[in-house]
């Protein structure tokens, strides 16, 4: 009698509320879904005990101690961009490749940041407030400037920033740009202008985020570079919340040390419902949602199985993140 091997693929926090596209995808080539939130170590392990493939959102934290008990594992496959949850290092040594998903959702969040920017650029949050006070004029607002006369600066210039500032110079800001791994020849030719990072804190109305996070980015924005910001800026962040230092925010902002933060993702999420941040009104959060419409899922869910299937047929991955460290 004829036996066949039941393949293990451990889908962890996602929040795409039924596992349709993954059935349709992976069934026929025998695969048993096993469906978590892993919000912690042990949960995680006991998901992918005998999964060959993880499949993972943004909040699950795959450890080196999680990895070592993973005997099976083949492939981690982050259904997003940011691998920074992920211990590479730890992945690298024991031949498991890692791949992400880095050609979606870039409409979506460069749209999202826009979103952020125009809400203070026309002080919406401030109009907002006016009317429920019984006020209908527009002294709260003062002074409101055009964004032809306000500068945004673009720190990293990747895909995301690229749409950005093309957007945001059709509305008619003049874009700055900082990334010391694009060439400003690049950086010229897509319409923004290249300045040193200091020049760019210190001078740009908008200072949007959009750099991976690693050693060297973790609290990029801290209090020295909230200093160095003008009084009248505002701080967007749709990338990782770990490239913000939260307690030197909070501190700019009940101070008037900037005049307002626009914050997608956040140090911890989600964020307790005291936190700071959350209380102050110069603050609009939103919930990880930059990421999000019903086509940039589809694409991310189908595009995540596409690298489970070429895991699970012998193999590589198409975006392997870690490839050099496995040669």
């Amino acid at each position: 009698m004829k036996t066949t091997t039941v393949k293990t693929v451990a889908i962890l926090g996602t929040r795409y509320g039924n596992l349709a596209i993954e059935e349709q995808m992976l069934r026929p080539l025998g695969v048993q879904l096993v469906e978590s939130a892993g919000q912690n170590e042990a949960e995680i392990v006991r998901a992918a005990a005998a999964a060959q493939v993880i499949v993972c959102g943004g909040a699950p934290k795959v450890t080196a101690a999680v990895i070592r008990q993973l005997s099976q594992l083949k492939a981690i496959i982050r259904s997003g961009i940011g691998v920074d949850t992920i211990d590479l290092a730890e992945c690298s040594r024991r031949g498991i490749h890692v791949a992400n998903i880095p050609d979606y959702c870039i409409e979506e969040v460069a749209t999202h940041a826009l979103t952020l920017i125009l809400n203070w650029s026309r002080k919406l949050p401030l109009a907002q407030r006016a009317i429920e006070g019984g006020r209908w004029d527009i002294a709260a607002l003062r002074p409101l400037q055009s964004p032809r006369d306000q500068v945004l600066g673009l720190l990293g210039f990747g895909r995301i920033a690229r749409v950005l500032c093309r957007l945001s110079r059709a509305v008619g800001f003049q874009v700055w740009a900082n990334d010391p791994y694009v060439d400003k020849n690049r950086i010229q030719k897509s319409g923004a202008k290249p300045v040193s990072l200091k020049r760019l804190i210190s001078a740009a109305d908008f200072v949007s985020l959009h750099l991976p996070l690693t050693e060297k980015t973790r609290h990029i924005i801290n209090e020295e570079r909230l200093r160095e910001m003008k009084a009248t800026a505002y701080l967007i962040n749709t990338a990782r919340g770990d490239l913000i230092d939260e307690k030197a925010l909070q501190h700019a902002l009940e101070t008037g040390r900037i005049a307002g933060a626009g914050l997608d993702v956040m140090e911890h999420e989600p964020p307790q419902s005291d936190h700071p941040l959350r209380l102050l009104q110069n603050a609009v959060i939103t919930p990880h949602c930059a990421w999000y419409t019903e086509r940039s899922q589809k694409v991310l869910r189908e595009k995540a199985c596409a690298e489970v299937i070429r895991v699970l047929r012998g193999g590589t991955p198409k975006n392997v993140v870690n490839g050099a460290a496995l040669r």
